[in-house]
């Protein structure tokens, strides 16, 4: 039988509300002790009950709060759960979890503690798991809907639809297995290789999302580059409404990659201000803020290039960057009366003012233009974790090294690694490994 445990629910620190929650057989038996002499027999599971709370051994009042009871198997965990909501200072809730802490039976949880025993309990799989963990985590509306749509099941039902094919597949061989007398019928054996095919084909074009899920989950990695003094700084600063690079006229100032958050049109933006581009430079510490900042322009999902109005040449080093991800933008076009070209290398040219406030807003849709064609969200729910990526790619090994027309022994083999496999994902195992990776990243009452 597993401990009871409890934790604070609630963010720690200062606040109106704070939330503990206690799980497990001895939930109840704990709700008693906080009541003091106050009956709990007659409390209905889901109503919420005014009561005052008290230390189980000095019998000092707590506070006075709201309590819930949620009974087995009709709760998150699955297990008997009791809530207490009390206020949200930091007095009340270190003098609660120091009288939890006194009750026999009861112990601290671990990190994702409550969702794993969701888990072991058949309350969610594990892909709505770490879809729970995506919503606790999420910044923006599109990663909120993404983590909602995985939290669903969304996910699970198309793996467990592929698992089930597998199943289907293995079960027509294994038949004649158990017979080895008798001789496959040829079509028994063409459909078999139809179906794997089909699965094959179908997992390959879902392995090949241009990892979309994942971008949108970990933030979409935003390159400005460009020559010194273009206003790659002022750029940055604008955009995320705060002076967080340092802007000045001397080439050079900024000599390392600056990153900040920023939510464009719901996306999830790692925003990165690198160091200017020149051809000429004695300055090792400039040129190593060079070399960092050509590294980060080649691992961007997206990138702007800048250009200084009054000198449009790009310099060679950039232009092998360019590619179909890449915004080129004209700065500075409040020095001039008109735009002398309207495109580079086929490319269309944004041309904006920042001091003056121009074609930003264009600009603005155009990044949210290319995020959303390379993470916006599909009906199909997409791949959201390399754990997911790297199960599927070992399912299509299994895949490809089964052959029904030959040993059958060996292909019902193969066919059941892919199971196995595809079980990985979802939570169909006992690997304590793998479970526990995944519940030590959340926090602590959840």
């Amino acid at each position: 039988m597993r401990p009871t445990i409890f934790a604070q629910s609630s963010k720690p620190g200062k606040a109106g509300v704070a939330v503990f929650r206690i799980s497990g057989t001895q939930s109840l038996y704990a709700l008693q002790q906080l009541l003091y002499n106050n009956p709990i027999d007659k409390i209905i599971p889901r109503y919420m009950y005014y009561q005052k709370i008290y230390d189980p051994i000095s019998l000092e009042l707590i506070d006075t709060a709201m309590v819930v009871y949620f009974k087995s198997p009709a709760s998150f965990t699955g297990e008997d759960i009791v809530e207490v909501h009390t206020h949200g200072s930091i007095a009340i809730t270190n003098m609660l979890y120091t009288a939890l802490l006194k009750i026999e039976g009861l112990s601290c949880a671990e990190p994702g503690e409550f969702t794993r025993r969701a888990f072991l309990n058949n309350k969610l799989d594990l892909t709505s798991a770490e879809g729970l963990a995506d919503l606790i985590e999420a910044e923006t509306i599109l990663q909120h809907k993404q983590a909602i749509q995985q939290m669903g099941g969304s996910l699970h039902r198309l793996f467990s639809q592929w698992r089930q094919d597998l199943l289907t597949i293995i079960s027509l061989l294994e038949a004649y297995i158990d017979f080895p007398d008798e001789e496959v019928p040829p079509i028994i054996l063409e459909q078999v290789q139809v179906n794997l095919e089909k699965l094959q084909y179908t997992i390959t074009k879902y392995l090949n999302d241009n990892r979309r899920g994942e971008l949108l989950r970990n933030g979409i990695k935003l390159a400005i580059i460009g020559a010194p003094n273009v206003g790659k700084s002022s750029l940055i600063n604008f955009l995320t409404q705060r002076e967080v690079a340092i802007v000045s006229n001397i080439a050079g100032t900024t000599r390392d990659i600056i990153e900040t958050h920023l939510d464009i049109g719901g996306y999830p933006i790692i925003l990165q201000d690198t160091a200017g581009i020149r051809l000429s430079c004695d300055d090792v510490i400039e040129q190593e803020g060079m070399n960092r900042a050509l590294a980060a322009a080649k691992t961007a999902d997206i990138k702007i290039l800048m250009i200084e109005v009054r000198n449009q040449n790009i310099p060679d080093i950039l232009i092998n960057v360019i590619d179909n991800h890449t915004i080129i933008v004209v700065n500075k076009i409040d020095l001039i009366n008109d735009m002398e070209h309207e495109s580079y290398n086929n490319q269309k040219f944004i041309p904006i003012s920042i001091t003056e406030h121009l074609g930003l807003d264009n600009l603005l849709k155009e990044i949210e233009s290319i995020a959303s064609n390379i993470s916006g969200l599909t009906e199909e729910p997409p791949i959201t974790r390399a754990r997911h990526r790297h199960q599927l790619e070992e399912v299509l090994i299994h895949l490809a090294s089964c052959d029904p027309l030959g040993d059958l022994v060996l292909a019902t083999e193969d066919i059941r690694m892919a199971i196995r496999t595809l079980s990985n994902i979802t939570g169909n195992i006992t690997v304590e490994e793998i479970l526990g990776e995944i519940f030590s990243n959340f926090c602590i009452g959840k």
